[in-house]
């Protein structure tokens, strides 16, 4: 026995003459019927169903279902083969990584359209709305393209991932922080690679750096607030205008240790005296738990490569026990500019911190801080900061209601800003959060965890764990020097290519032609050797010849790659490994310093010659003095101007009372601008400008509207 459903659908003209009957009774609306009819597969219209009701209503037999041919809405501009057939097209070069634009899905779409009916299609036929319906008949829906998505899956690789492991493996095991675990099975999971010394975790770092603002950040996920259905919800109204900006470095071992936060602030920071964020791990310079810094640092607040060098030395260095060359410490960071600055990776050296980077683009896969920390202390920041503006619009408002009775409420200050960062902070850098920020990093156990879990068919290969050693690797580079190179120029053969087995003095500036040159020197220079050997068949004539003509290509050669006089370029010395470790810093810290101030001078110098541009405050204006005071003077004889003043006379009385102006003013703004300058100056000017139009609408008015007397 069929269900209900099953015999409409087999036969729907029964139930579809009952829902024309009730259409036409008033119990159901012609949406609700089309709907009903489309449960079992009728397509129609509300205009079929009002044709069918008028036919009722005549007393006409009803009409069959199956005379509304065009069911609903209009037909496609392609057709469903050729739509099937570009939805394909379009899916395979989305699987592909291939991305296309709008335009050129739409210049595909016009070409099916001109194959299928030998026309163009009008001008409105396939455009952005025909777009987006396309994909979501398809299942094709679009995202945001961010560049930075391309670099991070270019160099999130398999082999920079795992080259990263190897790296720090070897550079832990080279200077006794671990050992290799003879029974790492590269095909389990959970093996680990190395064997930490347990007695050493405390001397190998990661860090990272984090931008707040005490101001609303754009693009940044808010927290969830209580609202009440169906009601208009106000929105807490408390502000934060001010242009305060810090960044904050954190850093932890691998014992589970975490260094107190160090805060470089672009204003000077608003903090209690009493007022502290301090670190789980132990200042060796005092003995107690480690206490934050703050410092007043860019206009951006954020570290360059003075603020970094300042805190690995004020900050990190303390935290280590007897750091020094003989003995010394392992940190692991990215590859930021102000990490790799010459002074700052040489006095790292000095100081005996060893240097591990991250492979370009990878922190959101093998960076512990990113992975968890400040996942973690952004979050509750948000929370703890909608918590306090909560809590100051309800108090403001009682007080506004109780005893003021007016006024707003007060603006989130550096006071609340570092309440919610200290209260954020203590929690997403506990010992249990270190703990599972290492694991997740594959440190602690180092068992790559990041390379499993984005790289599960990645190659089990297991490590190189020996170093050839300097012996080794000086035999093998001259041994590919004799192959490759002449004295002098490793690897010169390879660089000029071709056949070398012709002597070719072409020189067209091209890295061959140029590696060809000291090529050429040298064929020369063996020819030279074998012209001038007393034991050659030729005769002293022609001996002379032959040795002149070598020297002569042995100049021209020359002389296309030196010239007479070198031009002097400044050097930077890298040999004072003599010199103490203090003297060494101290000079790196200079040059760094240095750099910073001159950056910060030649922004300023910038900016001025800017405003100067502008306003003109810091030139010579006697001339718009005397200018201003000629004008004032035939304002007092003849009680008016003769014209109205231009831009460049209106900016004269500007420049006359040095006053500040935006770059490039229109004349309007500085007839209004007059008016704060010099009032009498300004109702004359603007007397002028009207009489002045007065003039030039009587010039103009058509001859018709003349009185008829007055046409001659």
């Amino acid at each position: 026995a069929r269900t209900r459903h099953e015999e409409r659908v087999r036969n729907p003209q029964p139930f579809f003459e009952e829902v024309v009957r009730s259409f036409s009774c008033g119990e159901i609306t012609a949406a609700h019927a089309v709907a009903e009819l489309q449960r079992i597969g009728v397509r129609a219209t509300q205009a079929f169903l009002k044709r069918a009701k008028t036919c009722l209503v005549f007393g006409d037999n009803i009409p069959h279902y199956s005379e509304c041919e065009d069911g609903r809405g209009r037909p496609g501009v392609l057709s469903e083969p050729y739509e099937r057939q570009l939805a394909h097209m379009v899916k395979y070069y989305i699987r592909i990584g291939v991305r296309l634009s709008q335009k050129t899905v739409l210049s595909c779409a016009k070409n099916f359209y001109r194959d299928e009916h030998n026309a163009d299609a009008p001008s409105n036929a396939l455009g952005p709305a025909w777009f987006y319906r396309f994909l979501d008949r398809n299942g094709i829906d679009t995202t945001l393209y961010d560049p930075l998505d391309t670099l991070r899956v270019n160099s999130a690789t398999e082999h920079n991932v795992r080259n990263f492991y190897e790296r720090l493996a070897r550079t832990a095991v080279k200077h006794g922080f671990a050992e290799w675990n003879p029974d790492f099975d590269e095909n389990e999971r959970s093996s680990q690679m190395i064997m930490w010394d347990e007695s050493k975790l405390h001397r190998v770092f990661t860090f990272d750096e984090a931008k707040l603002l005490l101001a609303y950040e754009k693009g940044v996920r808010g927290v969830r607030i209580l609202t009440i259905n169906g009601e208009d919800n106000p929105r807490p109204s408390v502000t934060a205008n001010d242009s305060f900006a810090a960044s904050v470095m954190g850093c932890r071992n691998l014992a589970g240790e975490a260094l107190a936060p160090y805060f470089v602030c672009n204003k000077n920071a608003d903090v209690a005296d009493d007022f502290d964020i301090p670190g789980t791990i132990m200042d060796t310079s005092t003995g107690k738990p480690q206490e934050a810094q703050w410092i007043r640092g860019t206009s951006k607040g954020s570290f360059d490569g003075f603020h970094f060098a300042t805190w690995v030395i004020e900050h990190l260095v303390p935290c280590i026990p007897n750091v020094s060359p003989e003995n010394p410490a392992i940190v692991i960071c990215d590859g930021h500019y102000a990490h790799t600055v010459d002074e700052v990776l040489d006095t790292c050296a000095a100081l005996g911190i060893l240097m591990v980077l991250l492979p370009p683009h990878c922190t959101h896969l093998l960076q512990g801080e990113d992975l968890y920390h400040f996942g973690v202390f952004k979050g509750s920041y948000r929370v703890a900061r909608a918590e306090a503006e909560a809590a100051i619009q309800l108090a403001a408002g009682w007080f506004i209601k109780m005893h003021t009775h007016e006024g707003v409420a007060a603006s989130f200050g550096q006071r609340e800003f570092w309440y919610a960062v200290r209260a954020a902070w203590e929690g997403a850098w506990t010992k249990e959060a270190v703990d599972k920020g290492l694991r997740m990093q594959g440190l602690v156990p180092f068992n790559r965890a990041p390379l499993w879990k984005h790289f599960p068919q990645h190659a089990r290969v297991k490590p190189e764990r020996s170093v050839p050693d300097a012996a080794s690797l000086a035999q093998a580079a001259e041994r590919c020097a004799e192959r490759m190179s002449i004295p002098g120029a490793p690897g010169l053969r390879v660089i000029a290519g071709g056949d070398q087995s012709t002597f070719d003095m072409t020189f067209d500036g091209s890295a061959e032609a140029i590696a060809r040159a000291p090529l050429n020197m040298d064929t020369l220079e063996r020819l030279l050797g074998k012209v001038q050997n007393t034991n050659s068949e030729l005769s002293a004539q022609d001996t002379g010849v032959i040795k002149q003509l070598i020297l002569d290509a042995q100049k021209t050669i020359t002389g296309k790659l030196v010239v007479p006089k070198a031009r002097k370029r400044k050097t930077r010395r890298y040999d004072l490994v003599d010199e103490a470790t203090a003297a060494r810093v101290e000079a790196n810290l200079a040059t760094l310093k240095a750099a910073q101030d001159k950056r910060v001078k030649r922004k300023k110098r910038e900016h001025d010659a800017a405003q100067d541009n502008c306003d003109a405050r810091f030139t010579d204006n006697s001339k718009d003095i005397a200018f201003v005071d000629e004008l004032r003077r035939s304002l007092e004889e003849t009680g008016r101007l003769d014209k109205p003043l231009t831009r460049g006379q209106l900016m004269m009385a500007m420049r006359a009372k040095r006053i500040p102006l935006p770059q490039g003013p229109n004349l309007e703004f500085l007839r209004n601008k007059l008016k704060e300058v010099d009032e009498q100056l300004y109702d004359a000017n603007m007397a002028t400008i009207a009489q002045s139009n007065d003039q030039r609408h009587e010039k103009t008015r058509p001859a018709q509207s003349m009185p008829a007397e007055t046409i001659s």
